[in-house]
């Protein structure tokens, strides 16, 4: 158990009602994030027409520029790899029980850069990258080896520091002692050091948050049951709250997963008893072994009364499950009721304009005249009845009911086309309410059949309560010594052992909820503000009004879930590719901006690929309003007639600059007599 845990956690309900009252936290992190300057990429002949490279980074746009295969994956690879090195994920931070072993990193292979060299090109010196960047006004210089992997030179403004340099495959098997005197431990503590961040943190934030490979992974919907990294649930947990009040909650979580794991296990042996006995029993059944017969019994019950209060359990997992869902059903369907009655209003507004300017050449009452015939069948003047006047003005509209003559209307294309739309939207949600309406009700039924499923087990359970009681009273006033003894209290012996495990995990489970739900409390402070900021983002894609739910649904712990349009999407599959990819950008830039201190920066690869003509546009002016901070923007794009990048470089007061891939790379026959290609690629070089 981690020394913090040993202070503050305590089994007894008291003792955790004082821990938690004693731990103090802030809103959110200040931490600050990589300000890219610049880089230089030296003898790597990836690109042979650059073999020394140098570019500088705007606060603005910069885009990588080339056709398929000229190393745009490899150029933003790079510059993560000048930044933590060839680390994929940081540690787990798992402990074994006997408080020695803990997860390593994990790494790319050393020879990752290596690999897509040009041996046909020969070089005296090897291949290097030199990233320039800043931590709050802190100056990083980090040189590194693209050829073995190695962390080669570290400046911290005019510092240079000193260490030991190695591979981080071998700095990685070195004990934390170990690691001190190596250059890569210098460097980890210089970035602890200037950004508020350990070098952990680093590792988290530039390949799960700053970086949108190519591969397409989001972050906002994935829970880490997939194998994947829960970035939510790190983030949230870690960033919003001081990191001291998460390794307690993680710490608690592990220890109720070993107490619950050591119960499965005393199960698992009083199950091998019980298996042992309902063998000796079929033996036994020409004998009247009685006593011996209760006591087996007695087994038996106890493992029916476990497996009862197993079902109870997940009935009641399954009704509270059912219950929140109905209860986030029915706060959809209030929201989406104050969502009609202001679409109401302006539906009347407009169909009121609309018969103003339809019926402005005509008597102010005239179609309360013509309403009058059709529902009452009499004539608005001498009220009489008159079946004639009805047929003629439901079968000549167009003409005056009184004089015959035409009626000349007016017509507003463009007031009936909002008319439409709106009326459109009106019916939408009335539906929405109507669907929503009919699962609440199909939920409530199941509601219904898990309360008498519930009653029904329960009463199983209690029957069989009754039974053992009355067996294990008869045992006890029987002389008889049982041959089996031996086993019976062995099997005691578990159930006990089991029960108290049991009891410890749920203890430790109660530390844990109450930790989340201090975390989850510093959370829903900020989740206004954060809801803003990722509407902003969102609705610039899409056009429709955005916001994010921080609520459960299957999982045990609240999550965020993007609102679209009055509809929450719980899966990223309920929208279309690029809907999802811009959703995630989305989520990914108001992080960045909710924790926004000095500029940063966000790579993304190919964001156009997904897109249809209609959302280009759309797609830029997101990452354009992720310029509204002095950020930068790192984008991948092939050569191809997309209107993306034009939408990105026409604002003329963003920065733009190109990596043009096509002057350093090596292109293939078909590229390099492509006029066509050569024409895109220097209509937008034009422009820097």
């Amino acid at each position: 158990m981690l020394p913090t845990l040993k202070k503050y956690l305590c089994l007894h309900t008291s003792c955790c009602l004082l821990m938690i009252s004693y731990i103090r936290y802030n809103m959110s992190r200040q931490i600050y994030l990589p300000e890219l300057l610049s880089i230089n990429i030296k003898n790597y002949t990836l690109y042979p027409n650059g073999l020394d490279y140098s570019f500088d980074f705007v606060k603005g746009i910069n885009l990588i520029l080339g056709g398929n295969g000229m190393g745009k994956t490899t150029f933003v690879n790079i510059i993560k790899f000048g930044l933590i090195g060839l680390y994929k994920k940081q540690r787990d931070y798992t402990r074994t029980y006997k408080d020695k072993a803990i997860v390593k990193r994990l790494l790319y292979p050393w020879d990752y850069f290596n690999a897509r060299k040009d041996d046909n090109i020969i070089v005296s010196e090897e291949a290097t990258v030199s990233l320039c960047y800043k931590f709050n006004n802190t100056r990083f210089t980090v040189k590194r080896s693209l050829d073995s992997g190695m962390l080669l030179c570290v400046q911290v403004d005019n510092e240079i520091l000193s260490g030991i340099v190695t591979s981080e495959e071998k700095y990685e098997k070195l004990s934390v002692e170990l690691q001190s005197d190596y250059l890569l431990s210098k460097y980890e503590d210089a970035v602890a050091r200037y950004s508020n961040l350990s070098f952990d943190d680093l590792i988290f934030f530039v390949n799960e948050i700053l970086f949108f490979g190519e591969d397409h992974k989001t972050v906002l919907w994935n829970d880490g049951f997939d194998g994947r990294y829960d970035v939510q649930n790190e983030l949230f947990n870690k960033y919003f709250n001081e990191p001291e009040l998460d390794i307690q909650r993680q710490e608690a979580q592990r220890q109720a997963r070993y107490y619950d794991s050591l119960s499965r296990h005393k199960s698992e042996d009083m199950r091998v008893i019980t298996n042992l006995l309902n063998k000796i029993t079929k033996d036994n059944d020409t004998q009247n072994n009685v006593p011996e017969k209760k006591g087996e019994d007695i087994i038996l019950l106890k493992n029916q009364l476990s497996e009862l209060k197993l079902q109870l359990d997940n009935i009641h997992a399954s009704r509270n499950s059912i219950s929140l869902e109905i209860s986030q059903l029915q706060g959809e369907i209030n929201a989406t009721s104050l969502r009609v009655a202001e679409v109401d209003k302006e539906k009347n507004a407009i169909e009121k304009a609309l018969n103003t300017k339809l019926w402005e050449q005509l008597h102010p009452q005239y179609d309360v005249y013509i309403k009058n015939i059709q529902l009452n069948h009499i004539c608005p003047m001498c009220n009489q009845p008159d079946e004639a006047l009805v047929k003629k003005v439901e079968s000549d509209s167009t003409h005056c009911f009184s004089c015959n003559n035409e009626i000349h209307l007016s017509e507003d294309k463009e007031l009936s086309q909002k008319y439409k739309e709106i009326t459109a939207i009106h019916k939408g949600l009335y539906q929405s309410i109507a669907n929503k309406q009919r699962k609440v009700k199909v939920l409530e039924t199941e509601l219904e059949r898990l309360d008498h499923e519930y009653k029904n087990v329960d009463l199983k359970r209690r029957t069989i309560q009754q039974q053992i009681r009355e067996l294990e009273y008869q045992n006890s006033s029987n002389d008889q010594p049982l041959k089996l003894q031996a086993l019976y209290d062995e099997y005691e012996k578990y159930s006990k052992e089991k029960e108290e495990f049991q009891k410890k995990s749920s203890e430790y489970s109660e530390v844990e909820q109450n930790l989340t739900k201090q975390i989850e409390g510093e959370i829903l402070k900020n989740v206004s503000r954060f809801s803003n900021i990722f509407s902003g983002y969102a609705e610039s894609f899409l056009g429709v009004k955005c916001s994010l739910a921080y609520t459960k649904y299957d999982s045990a712990i609240r999550r965020f879930y993007p609102v679209i349009d009055g509809k929450t999407r719980r899966h990223e599959e309920s929208l279309s590719e690029s809907q999802r990819f811009f959703i995630d950008h989305s989520f990914r830039m108001s992080i960045l901006t909710f924790f926004y201190q000095t500029p940063a920066f966000y790579i993304v690869e190919t964001p156009d690929s997904s897109l249809d003509i209609s959302y280009e546009k759309n797609a830029a002016s997101v990452f354009l309003r992720f310029l509204d901070n002095p950020n930068s923007i790192i984008i991948t794009s092939n050569l191809n007639n997309s209107s993306f990048v034009s939408h990105l470089i026409e604002n003329k007061n963003i920065h733009f600059s190109m990596v043009g891939l096509l002057d350093i790379a090596k292109k293939s026959a078909i590229q390099g007599t492509s006029n066509q290609l050569k024409a895109i690629y220097n209509s937008i070089k034009e422009r820097t």
